[in-house]
């Protein structure tokens, strides 16, 4: 079983692929993380000395690395779905997730942790928010091409598990 969680920064796309790891022993992969091993650097520095059109690049190359891979839940990067074909990818090898988080809990993991996200850092709280609707008003026809869409305020883990698993 190959899962792949999408949606946008701070919608929760590591905690829940740990939670499903954990419940239906799988293998846990962060896109970011294995982005980061192959380029030998961290996500902020990949942004500020290569750009984000590079970050892309490799995003797509790791994605596809994944073909040979088999039973694994994997979070996604917020963009990942929106460049080249890479929901298409995801969505032909196995079952996407879209964490349709509300607007308003994405700021506030946001305002928690900017640091943590090069697009984001140096934002004021205002522009933020616009940054949000913006990119949430681009991405949302990419992940709402996942086979599976849930808002974690409204649906259980036991739910989501048995969608995962009907879907399987």
């Amino acid at each position: 079983m190959k899962i792949f969680i999408v949606g946008f920064m701070g919608s929760g796309k590591s905690t829940l692929m740990k939670e499903i790891g954990i419940r239906l022993n799988l293998k846990q992969l962060d896109l970011d993380n294995l982005i980061e091993n192959r380029a030998n650097l961290n996500i902020n520095d990949i942004f500020a000395l290569k750009g984000e059109k590079f970050f892309r690049k490799l995003e797509g190359v790791c994605l596809r690395e994944l073909y040979e891979s088999d039973n694994f839940v994997l979070a996604s990067g917020g963009g990942t779905p929106c460049f080249y074909d890479n929901m298409l990818i995801m969505n032909s090898l196995g079952i996407t997730i879209w964490l349709n988080t509300s607007k308003e809990v994405i700021k506030q993991r946001l305002l928690d942790e900017p640091q943590l996200r090069p697009l984001v850092k140096n934002l004021s709280p205002e522009n933020l928010e616009i940054f949000i609707d913006e990119k949430l008003e681009e991405r949302s026809q990419f992940y709402a091409q996942a086979k599976i869409i849930t808002d974690p305020s409204s649906e259980s883990m036991d739910e989501l598990i048995s969608k995962i698993v009907n879907n399987a």
